[in-house]
């Protein structure tokens, strides 16, 4: 007996009926294949992408990514096929590797921007059909916005708008099924693209700002190229800032009330442990934090004689700069050292304000601080001996010992330099006294410190930052990390006295500022006498000098409100914005969600108004020729809208036979008039078409 092979084929389907009457299922519509000319500007831009990828990426994961847009570039020139999907496959594993061995991990700045940039390349290079391009030009979107993670400059924005256009316009180009010139979407991809930019920057403005942070992005690198002030202060590693021209922070001064460059001493970091002509930062224990109650009482100058906002760069210290002696602040907790800590890290720009004044006013709470700033490990040799003997013999007070110690660093060789020589490990302070004589700020900052605690005088080091760059006659100022500075600090008549021996050794780099001793030392120019000319034509530059420091000033000032009111704008910025344009609210969301859905209401009124038909304008000729129309409506006879006129008059012509000739007459003098190259004196003509209308009447036989 036969078996069957398939026992099931005979069953019948309870569906089969039902399927039978279905209609059938919609054929695919026919696509077709992107141009070659689009896929070569398409692998120039991902091409540019991977190249910028060098500076952000690993070196391994650029190179991998640009090996394989070579291969698809190459495939796109030679018109091959896409490799198989074994390869793919590998390729893919291979880049996922790579981001986990050389980050760690997927979860980072980096990492995220590097697995992105592989994924565009693969997806490109994996791409034939209209649906893979398209998928290829939604990542670039998503790259192009990246970028703001590591650069948000006025012109990286230009470039990613420009980068925007293009993918745009490449867009426009695979969706088009004919070949379009590169200049005419180019033309449609930038309209899309201004159309677009008014309602992107009122959201950015006005979407409300969340305060806080999210647990669940991605961390940030920046603080992997972030500098900051070190918390020990070792001879001569200061001095290696001084060639480091990347820009700290920029102030603004309220009212442009600007303190003299001789005053702008900005404290990060008090160093009061002292360790062989070594210094470092006390670590911040809650019995030195200044509490609110103690910090209002201070506020003895009514905010201080100068308020001032700061825009801080990225940075991955714990101390924020204030200009000396700080009164008040919005930002981190104030020590009683004047230093002000902050319990999280800011490692993207950020700003806050600040008020100061020319004068300190803390004091000492207990007897054991005063001994602490009293320790040394460094001991004074017998010719220092003599000379602390010397300065404390006869002294009525310590401000007169003071004086005098400050008089003898101004008396004696000593020099400034920017390449201070090491010194003797075993006994560094009496080396720089008495054998080097040279050094930088904080070889003078530690002699003093140390001269100082010797005699009795309580006494710390302070590292921060002094002077810097005024900007557009002082708008601003530009404090860069090449201003950083260390001076002593000394407790005489019941307050804290700052003390810098650099003044008096180098006079120049505190009333000039570091730019203009780096500009002489770049030139050689420093101890010549060739160095008053220098400054003279530094800081009144002529010609294209002045011409040159304009359009840098112009610049930076652009940059600064770049920085100030796009880069870091934040919940704080907008709510200021909200009160300058009247719409201060204590609940500031509110208001923000108001203004959001009165903008989303009048966008859906201005998308339906434009729906709603529109009144023709007509020309007086054609006004004319209408009433010619309307006189047929009392027959219940209307000009159908895919007539022409001439159709029209040959359907009347049939039904109003006496009428014909009138009627023929008034359609070719229409005609005449309306699409004749010559019709002769028109306003004559127009006239006796209207003349001829009114005296015509439909007459039926």
């Amino acid at each position: 007996m036969a078996t069957l092979k398939n026992p099931l084929k005979f069953i019948k389907n309870p569906l089969a009926p039902l399927l039978n009457k279905l209609p059938p299922m919609p054929s695919q519509p026919p696509t077709h294949q992107a141009h070659r000319s689009t896929l070569l500007q398409l692998s120039l831009l991902i091409g540019i992408a991977v190249v910028l990828h060098f500076s952000i990426a690993n070196a391994l994961i650029a190179s991998f990514a640009f090996a394989i847009f070579i291969l698809k570039t190459i495939i796109v020139f030679k018109n091959y096929s896409p490799p198989p999907k074994l390869i793919l496959m590998i390729l893919t594993i291979a880049s996922l590797g790579m981001v986990i061995y050389v980050y760690g991990g997927w979860n980072g700045q980096r990492a995220g921007i590097s697995f992105l940039i592989l994924l565009v390349a693969l997806k490109f290079l994996e791409s034939e059909s209209l649906r893979d391009y398209y998928i290829v030009c939604l990542l670039l979107y998503f790259l192009a916005a990246s970028s703001f993670l590591f650069d948000s400059s006025i012109v990286n924005i230009l470039l990613v708008v420009a980068y925007t256009i293009a993918t745009t316009g490449i867009l426009l180009q695979i969706s088009n099924p004919t070949k379009v010139p590169l200049k005419s979407t180019l033309g449609m991809s930038t309209s899309m693209v201004a159309k677009a930019l008014p309602l992107a920057i009122l959201l950015f403005f006005f979407f409300p700002r969340i305060q806080g942070s999210f647990g669940f992005l991605p961390s940030s690198d920046a603080g992997s190229t972030a500098t900051s002030l070190s918390d020990s202060l070792v001879a001569g590693e200061l001095a290696s800032s001084a060639f480091n021209n990347e820009l700290a922070f920029r102030v603004e001064f309220v009212d442009g009330v600007t303190p003299k460059q001789e005053q702008l001493y900005w404290r990060v970091k008090t160093m009061p442990l002292e360790e062989r002509f070594q210094w470092r930062v006390s670590k911040p224990e809650p019995q030195n934090f200044v509490s609110k109650s103690t910090n209002s009482e201070d506020l003895k100058l009514d905010k201080g004689e100068w308020e001032y906002s700061i825009l801080h760069e990225q940075s991955t210290d714990r101390y924020l700069p204030y200009l000396d002696y700080l009164q008040t602040k919005d930002r981190g907790i104030r020590l009683r050292d004047f230093s002000v800590y902050v319990t999280r890290r800011a490692l993207d720009t950020f700003s806050y304000n600040g008020s100061s004044s020319a004068n300190s006013f803390a004091e000492f709470s207990k007897p054991s601080e005063r001994q602490a700033l009293l320790q040394l490990s460094s001991r004074p040799n017998a010719k220092m001996q003599l000379l602390l003997n010397t300065w404390r013999e006869g002294a009525s007070s310590d401000a007169e010992i003071v004086n005098r110690v400050y008089e003898y660093f101004k008396s004696q060789p000593f020099e400034y330099t920017l390449t201070p020589r090491a010194l003797d490990d075993l006994d560094p302070f009496n080396d720089f006294m008495f054998e080097s004589q040279s050094g930088y700020c904080e070889h003078y900052a530690s002699a003093f410190t140390i001269i100082m605690r010797s005699l009795n005088i309580p006494s710390r080091v302070v590292v921060g930052y002094q002077g810097g760059s005024r900007v557009n006659d002082g708008q601003f100022i530009e404090v860069r990390y090449s201003d950083a500075h260390a001076w002593s600090e000394v407790w005489v008549d019941g307050q804290w006295r700052r003390v810098d021996p650099t003044a008096t050794i180098s006079p120049e780099r505190i009333n000039l500022g570091m730019e203009a001793l780096l500009e002489l030392w770049d030139s050689g120019l420093i101890g010549s006498n060739d160095t008053g000319l220098a400054l003279e034509n530094l800081l009144n530059p002529t010609g294209a000098s002045k011409w040159f420091k304009q359009i840098s000033d112009s610049w930076k000032s652009a940059s600064y409100q770049w920085n100030k009111w796009i880069v870091n704008y934040d919940f704080n910025s907008q709510r200021q914005l909200l009160k300058k344009l009247g719409m201060d609210h204590h609940n500031s969301v509110t208001t923000l969600v108001g203004i959001m859905s009165l903008g989303g209401i009048t966008l859906l009124l201005f998308y339906f108004w434009q729906l709603v038909p529109k009144t023709i304008e007509r020309d007086p000729l054609q006004r004319t020729y209408l009433k010619f129309v309307h006189k047929f409506k009392r027959h219940k006879i209307y000009k159908k809208p895919s007539e022409t006129p001439l159709e029209f008059s040959q359907r009347l012509a049939s039904l109003f036979p006496p009428s014909e000739d009138d009627i023929e007459q008034i359609t070719n003098q229409y005609y005449q008039l309306r699409y004749s190259i010559e019709s002769g004196d028109s306003q004559s003509d127009i006239k006796q078409f209207k003349s001829l209308i009114a005296r015509f009447k439909p007459k039926k036989s």
